[in-house]
């Protein structure tokens, strides 16, 4: 039983690589040769391992390097303009932006101001208070429902100039200035 035993059992052999190699004792060349009872008993020589032959990799032809396409280039360069522009809009709009935000809150702090100025400005002149103190002292009288008023429309309508505005081409030429220098600014 002992030599049943042993016929069963597998060598491994690692013939300097980590990886093992399972092998059954009868077809081990190094047990052939300590044992030559055993090949005769199996009718001859001992067997003699095949050579591997290395390996060779194919030889690969490698291409040359080409020029360059001028088209390439072109168009490496367009993409760099084009990102270049995208970068500086977009850093406007947000300067734009920024500015619309500030624009729309002191818009909407004028209209209140405005709204206050246009409160206290009715109170100043109340016409119902203007009316009772110019009747009360004599300087204006009110005038019946049969009383006729007329209205002297017979002279000629004036034109005031102010000292700001000037005649002429000059004039045309400064409020031109003017008013691209307020869409620049």
């Amino acid at each position: 039983m002992a030599a049943s035993n042993q016929r069963r059992t597998r060598r491994y052999s690692t013939y300097g690589n980590v990886a093992y190699q399972l092998q059954p004792e009868r077809d081990d060349p190094r047990r052939a040769v300590q044992r030559p009872g055993r090949d005769s008993q199996r009718g001859g020589k001992p067997r003699v391992q095949p050579r591997a032959t290395p390996v060779s990799r194919p030889q690969v032809e490698v291409r040359p390097q080409g020029a360059v396409a001028p088209f390439a280039i072109v168009g490496f360069l367009a993409v760099a303009a084009c990102a270049l522009l995208l970068v500086m809009t977009s850093a406007r709009l947000a300067v734009v932006r920024d500015e619309t935000v500030e624009l729309r809150t002191a818009l909407t702090e004028l209209q209140d101001e405005a709204r206050s100025l246009r409160a206290q400005y009715e109170m100043a002149f109340d016409l119902a208070e203007i009316e009772r103190q110019m009747t009360a002292d004599g300087s204006m009288v009110k005038a019946n429902p049969s009383q006729t008023v007329y209205l002297d429309l017979s002279e000629r309508d004036n034109v005031v100039y102010y000292e700001a505005a000037q005649e002429g081409i000059v004039g045309l030429i400064r409020r031109t200035e003017e008013f691209l220098a307020g869409l620049l600014a």
